[in-house]
């Protein structure tokens, strides 16, 4: 590899000076660590489970080696995305969770699937995915009228 400039040359009878470069031991490209840090790829393998929230009611991607539900979040109301909260069911039991398919069993998924949204969301309207579909405006009520004194 080359190192930075190291020194000025002389230069060329009226020219300007010129910095060298240092060759320095190594001539061979830099080995690549393997990829043995522990940290999990994109195509990582997971067993998981999906269950329902008993406190939300919402669908919940657990990992084979959990015993509790992870902590998630609650939206109170359409009409204000902003207010969520962290649901009561965090950390609770994933015995009092039921299954949001047929069965129990470990589903063998990749890691990018626990990071998709699900089929009807749609990211580019997030948090606001309730826009739009029915009851998406609150209801106009008629004014009431003064009866004359």
């Amino acid at each position: 590899m080359w190192s930075r400039p190291c020194r000025l040359v002389d230069p060329p009878e009226g020219g300007i000076p010129v910095q060298s470069l240092k060759l320095t031991e190594r001539t061979e490209p830099e080995p690549v660590d393997p990829d043995d840090d522990g940290t999990a790829d994109a195509y990582d393998m997971f067993e998981m489970v999906r269950v329902i929230c008993p406190d939300c009611a919402q669908p919940i991607a657990l990992l084979a080696d959990e015993d509790v539900l992870p902590e998630h979040a609650r939206c109170p109301t359409p009409w204000n995305p902003f207010v969520l909260t962290v649901c009561a069911g965090t950390g609770r039991g994933a015995s009092d969770a039921r299954p949001a398919d047929e069965t129990l069993e470990l589903q063998e998924q990749e890691a990018g699937l626990l990071l998709t949204l699900p089929q009807g969301l749609d990211w580019r309207m997030q948090p606001f995915s309730h826009a739009g579909g029915p009851g998406s405006r609150p209801l106009r009520v008629p004014r009431m009228r003064r009866e004359a004194a």
